[in-house]
């Protein structure tokens, strides 16, 4: 009997590892580039047509900016992307390459993006960031 519940609870095991593993759950999602990063900006925002997108060197987060001077930020949440609109008012501070930003949504979080030597560039361009 021990080896029937044994055999029982090692199937379970295998079939609950593979409902997640169908279902994508505890996939490593980065944003792979700057083409990957309009796609999820469109998604959020249809419309939203970027001319300048930066990603973060571990591709958990993207900042894009389009024609009007309007800025959103992408990043990694869970196992999606989450969106938003850099707002004024908005926290950033630059911290050599790393910048980090806070739209103010408390669900939505701060985050740190590492972008090199871009950072201070992207850094200047948000002081005049409208609302989107």
């Amino acid at each position: 009997m021990n080896w029937l519940l044994l055999g029982g609870s090692v199937v379970g095991v295998l079939g609950l590892g593979l409902a997640a593993h169908l279902l994508g759950l505890g996939a490593d999602v980065r944003i792979a580039d700057a083409d990957h990063a309009r796609i999820l900006a469109d998604e959020a925002h249809c419309g939203f047509d970027p001319v300048e997108v930066a990603v973060d060197r571990a591709g958990t987060a993207a900042l894009l900016k389009d024609a009007d001077g309007r800025h959103m930020l992408i990043r990694v949440h869970g196992n999606h992307f989450a969106a938003r609109f850099l707002d004024p008012p908005f926290f950033g501070r630059l911290d050599r390459r790393l910048l980090t930003l806070s739209t103010g949504d408390r669900m939505f979080g701060q985050v740190t993006l590492d972008l090199g030597d871009q950072a201070s560039h992207w850094a200047s361009g948000l002081r005049g960031a409208r609302h989107g």
